[in-house]
């Protein structure tokens, strides 16, 4: 049985420098796509019908897949790249309209889900692994989506390496949907922080003290979710989940500057009316004719 006590205790002094403020976009202290326990724990909350922890609840994905495939202009045939897909619960549905999906994921068992799923159904779908900063790509597809506020957690230079592979990924007239965070949207104070003992969770399958924090960059409109991990041994792992935040107007104007027009400018992805009490934006960019 595990105890959260070890031979050599808590390093104090480690504890105080992973916990102060980082800089913003310090990446984690270890591997999180590719730790097995997290990786099992982030698929399974993927594919919870009840919470919208990983994805949106199955009512949800639907709605919006029906949106996208008009707001998109997607007829039977055509070819779409979905950034960042998870375990195909989007690719599913919109393979299932006729469309020719691609997905990407840096997560090989959320991947390993979709293509057993996928030949379960009879869906024709191709899933790669790999992270989209590295699409390589040349006017292959008639779309792209990033859904779930999956922009927001990429540094300026990383957004628009992003922005500009999608662009050259694009046919003419292609569009391209995601979801933004904007500096509206509900948070804790900043500096919130809470120490809890898990017998075992998400981070670990036995038991491990969390320190939950949550920092404001109030210049940036920067969120930082910030988990620091004690192990029983004392070690120490530090998970950032970072959310940058936009308005329309900055948005429309990163957009502009990678050579996208902004077609269509939403609450969420169902198509609701924009505004600053949702906290959220849907957005549908063109490449150019």
């Amino acid at each position: 049985m595990y105890r959260l006590t070890g031979e050599s205790g808590i390093d104090l002094q480690r504890l105080a420098q992973v916990t102060a403020r980082p800089a913003r976009f310090t990446p984690h202290d270890a591997p999180f796509w590719d730790d097995p326990h997290i990786a099992t724990q982030m698929l399974a909350f993927h594919l919870d019908p009840e919470t919208d922890a990983a994805s949106r609840r199955p009512a949800t994905i639907e709605r919006t897949v029906g949106w996208l495939t008009d707001a998109l202009g997607l007829r039977g045939g055509a070819r779409l790249l979905d950034l960042g897909c998870g375990p195909g619960l989007y690719c599913e549905r919109f393979a299932e309209r006729g469309v020719q999906v691609r997905g990407i994921d840096l997560s090989a068992n959320s991947l390993a889900y979709a293509r057993a799923s996928a030949a379960r159904r009879g869906l024709d779908i191709e899933y790669v692994h790999a992270s989209y900063l590295t699409l390589d790509v040349c006017e292959e597809f008639d779309a792209a989506t990033l859904i779930y506020f999956d922009l927001g957690v990429l540094s300026e230079a990383d957004r628009d390496q992003v922005l500009r592979r999608v662009w050259r990924a694009l046919r003419p007239g292609g569009r391209f949907a995601f979801d933004l965070k904007t500096p509206e949207q509900p948070r804790p104070p900043d500096g919130t922080s809470r120490w809890s003992v898990q017998q075992a969770g998400f981070w670990r399958p036995h038991p491990y003290l969390e320190l939950a924090q949550t920092f404001w960059y109030a210049e940036h409109a920067t969120e930082l979710r910030q988990m620091t991990i004690v192990d029983p041994d004392g070690r120490l792992t530090t998970y950032r989940v970072w959310d940058q935040t936009y308005t329309a107007a900055q948005i429309t104007e990163v957009l502009q500057q990678q050579g996208f027009e902004v077609v269509r400018l939403c609450a969420d992805l169902l198509g609701s009316p924009a505004s600053p009490e949702t906290g959220t934006l849907g957005i549908v960019a063109q490449k150019p004719s």
